[in-house]
């Protein structure tokens, strides 16, 4: 066959196309002009080979197929419920381990604290004990605080009128009152002070008797007595100059002054000092309140 005779055979199934042959505008039918071509048209169509096949015919009644379509529905859902069940399942087991840690771990812990708790309750009377023992040391702490050094006391008015006058000055009596620490708000000096304006603390009064030689040594005690920070305001109260008889026959005689005097006793004198701010608050007092009935007054004023 030739290659001619290839390219003029139509494909098998297909009708042969026909073309038209083209028409000039003086031989075309005015009449056809926006009309389209049938026959045209129905040579481009192409169409599917036929196939012989059985007929089909379904004659089960509609009760029946419906009764298959619940069936598969009842499958469906009791599947799910199986596979939620079986993923239920091994969740839990996945899981019990955990549980099982978390109850034993529970079960020390309220054993622990059960345990806790016996031993708590043994030492209660233990606990009591203690805090009895440091009331009682924090009551022997502030006692003692508040004590003076009566022995540093006296020891220092010996050494005074030693730096004064030497054996000249003799004490023929001493006696010192301690009245403690002032709450703030109190008068803080009680003693008999030559300065009325005075704001010096104190937590005593000395007072005492002695003899000099000369007015001078008794000058020299008080100024000895105000240079020690352990008293405050010292004065004479009191001066009398005498002349007794010496020797063994009597007939020599020399001068004697009888003094007594006073001075406060210091903080400085406690065994425990205070610090610079509870000093501070005797020195500045809380402020009293107003009275209830100053109001109704000042307002009948006005």
């Amino acid at each position: 066959m030739s290659s001619a005779d290839t390219a003029s055979d139509p494909k098998p199934g297909r009708r042969p196309s026909k073309r038209a042959e083209k028409k000039s505008l003086w031989q075309m039918d005015l009449s056809s002009i926006g009309k389209k071509d049938e026959a045209a048209a129905d040579e481009q169509v192409e169409h599917a080979p036929f196939v012989a096949t059985l007929p089909g015919v379904n004659l089960l009644p509609q009760a029946v197929r419906d009764s298959v379509a619940v069936s598969k529905v009842r499958r469906w859902f009791v599947l799910g419920i199986v596979l939620i069940a079986l993923v239920t399942g091994a969740l839990w087991w996945l899981q019990g381990s955990t549980i099982a840690k978390a109850e034993s771990d529970l079960a020390a812990a309220t054993a622990q604290n059960t345990k806790l708790r016996t031993d708590l309750e043994a030492l209660g009377p233990v606990k009591q004990m203690y805090e009895q023992i440091t009331r009682l040391q924090n009551l022997v702490t502030t006692t003692m605080a508040s004590q003076p050094e009566a022995a540093l006391v006296i020891q220092s008015l010996s050494d005074a009128a030693q730096r004064a006058g030497g054996d000249a000055i003799a004490f023929t009596g001493a006696d010192i009152t301690y009245t403690g620490i002032p709450a703030a708000g109190d008068e803080l000096n009680i003693c008999p002070d030559p300065d009325p304006f005075d704001s010096d603390v104190t937590i005593g009064c000395l007072t005492f008797n002695a003899t000099a030689e000369t007015r001078e040594e008794v000058s020299a005690l008080l100024r000895e007595l105000e240079a020690d920070p352990l008293f405050l305001g010292p004065y004479v109260t009191s001066t009398t100059a005498t002349e007794i008889a010496t020797g063994p026959d009597g007939k020599k005689t020399r001068a004697l002054v009888a003094f007594s005097g006073s001075a406060g006793v210091s903080l400085e004198a406690l065994k425990t000092k205070l610090t610079p701010e509870q000093i501070q608050e005797l020195l500045t007092p809380p402020k009293p309140e107003p009275s209830a009935t100053a109001s109704p007054a000042a307002g009948g004023a006005s």
